[in-house]
């Protein structure tokens, strides 16, 4: 018989040794210091004969949305033992979870998908999509000569918590998807041993600065032949240009290679040559939209406009509905109605549309969006239109 229940301090240890090994990773956290940012009423442990089998965690952080912030419940440590699949032990602990969420008030949940297949079914969409590139210094040549004012500087790990939160606050304003990095995770990379070891796989802080301020950081490590940029945030176009170019120069490395970049991020357009900058795409936030109503209150519309759509959620039952949204610039008006629908969308496509990882149009092209009223797939797009792609560079 299996109980689900949130685990005491004294099973916190345990329970995070359970999940790193049903993820096959080495445990070499203090758990004395990472308890104080787990709050242990929002924590799921699975038991079975007094043993964890599964578990859970959700963290109230906060995620920019198109023309703000909402409260965000960020799912983390879903695991389940190897000698417990296959049994349905995580839809239940994702029904609790997400239960638990909804009587908070909690809007919206995401997480970060070790296994992209498993969310739908929970009703989550993919809500941000990131590129990892390659390019070989021979072909990393800009199109126009690149001269800027400011120059680069090495900063001290034990400095990056005072120095560079701000730089990443600037560098994402406006985009949705964002999680600002918390105090203490600043606090944990200034201290990680990586940084004193140097050479491969060591992590090196650059930045450039400007008139005495920092516009931008790269965050970096090298492994021949490559530089591989972990993060690198700029604030102005001359902080990306000069961040760039100082990572395709550094002598010694052949190739340089980044991550997680947006779709829309300037730096290709920049290369002389573009084509030679190897591309590849995938998932990166996975959104679930807990209360449809609220959720779409939150955030703006770039146009203004009425729709009705017709929300069809298996897995949270209170959003199978139609919803008159009123949509401007300033906010919106949403609650359930009994008029026809101009749309009807399923609960996870609703959360792609939601941050502007796919148009209604694209989703509807998919076959996942139904237009009933004419225009009205157009008229959608233009109300949930964003400047800036949806991007979510920082895993909570």
């Amino acid at each position: 018989m299996l109980e689900l229940r949130n685990i005491t301090p004294d099973e916190f240890e345990r329970w995070m040794r359970t999940e790193s090994r049903a993820h096959g990773n080495r445990f070499n956290h203090d758990p004395e210091a990472l308890r104080p940012h787990f709050d242990l009423g929002r924590s799921i442990g699975v038991f079975e004969d007094g043993q964890i089998v599964g578990g859970a965690h959700s963290h109230l952080l906060k995620m920019s949305v198109p023309g703000g912030v909402a409260a965000v419940a960020g799912v983390s440590n879903v695991e389940v033992q190897p000698t417990h699949t296959r049994r349905g032990i995580m839809t239940q602990m994702m029904r609790h979870q997400i239960d638990g969420i909804h009587e908070r008030g909690e809007p919206l949940a995401a997480l970060f998908a070790t296994e992209s297949a498993i969310y739908g079914r929970f009703g989550y969409g993919v809500g941000s999509v990131h590129e990892q590139w390659s390019i070989e210094k021979a072909h990393s040549a800009y199109a126009q000569p690149f001269d800027g004012p400011g120059h680069i500087v090495f900063i001290d790990p034990k400095d990056i918590g005072k120095e560079l939160p701000d730089v990443m606050r600037r560098s994402t304003e406006g985009r949705p998807a964002v999680f600002q990095r918390a105090p203490h995770h600043w606090e944990r990379d200034a201290h990680d041993p990586i940084h004193s070891q140097g050479g491969p796989g060591g992590v090196f802080y650059a930045a450039y600065v400007e008139d005495g301020r920092i516009d931008g950081y790269v965050n970096y490590r090298t492994q021949r032949p490559a530089v591989i940029v972990n993060e690198l945030m700029a604030a102005t176009r001359q902080a990306s240009a000069a961040l760039w170019r100082f990572c395709f120069d550094l002598d010694l490395y052949e190739r340089t290679e980044a991550i997680k970049r947006p779709l829309d991020d300037p730096m290709p357009w920049l290369l002389a040559d573009p084509r030679r900058l190897q591309r590849f795409v995938r998932d990166g936030l996975w959104l679930r939209i807990v209360d449809v109503a609220a959720a779409l209150e939150l955030r703006q519309y770039l146009a203004s406009d009425r729709l009705t759509l017709e929300v069809r959620d298996d897995f949270c039952p209170w959003n199978s509905a139609r919803f008159e949204l009123d949509g401007y610039l300033e906010g919106a008006d949403c609650h359930a109605v009994a008029s026809s629908p101009d749309l009807t969308v399923p609960i996870g496509a609703l959360a792609s549309a939601y941050t502007g990882a796919a148009t209604f149009t694209t989703l509807a092209q998919a076959g996942l969006v139904t237009e009933h009223t004419a225009g009205a797939l157009l008229r959608a797009d233009r109300m949930f239109a964003v400047q800036l792609k949806p991007w979510t560079p920082y895993n909570f």
